[in-house]
């Protein structure tokens, strides 16, 4: 009961510590400013590793209407945001979250959400999170 206690406090200040405040710069802080939120968050970051390896100016799908940035968002599909915008990585976060949205608050329309190669990443954005619980919140 009491390990349960202790796992359920160390939960409480990571989120309060991490998910709430990420280091400015990172995948994590661009997803958490666009809106992702608990366990959304994590998986967010995993899918913008395992699209574009945490490249903002990553272009991919060139034959398929051109994907740009963290979230290889593209542009066949969205025309409503121009290949310029999306290579700034705050307007990627916002484009993937309202993509997100748009399919119900499912990843679906990510080919490494439905091929289950994010989950290569989930450690990665976990590591991300704990060297950022170990520094300082304000990202300094």
């Amino acid at each position: 009961m009491i390990l349960l206690l202790g796992i359920a406090v160390l939960a409480f200040a990571f989120y309060e510590a991490y998910l709430k405040n990420p280091p400015q710069g990172s995948v994590a802080s661009y997803a958490a400013n666009a809106g992702f939120s608990g366990f959304a968050l994590f998986e967010a970051v995993a899918i913008a590793y395992a699209e574009s390896s945490g490249d903002p100016n990553a272009v991919g799908d060139v034959d398929l209407g051109r994907s740009i940035g963290l979230w290889q968002i593209n542009l066949r599909a969205h025309p409503e945001y121009t290949e310029e915008a999306l290579y700034d990585p705050q307007t990627n976060a916002n484009a993937a979250f309202a993509i997100y949205q748009q399919a119900g608050e499912s990843f679906s329309p990510w080919s490494t959400f439905n091929s289950g190669k994010y989950s290569e990443f989930l450690d990665r954005a976990t590591t991300e999170s704990q060297n950022f619980v170990g520094g300082d919140i304000n990202g300094g």
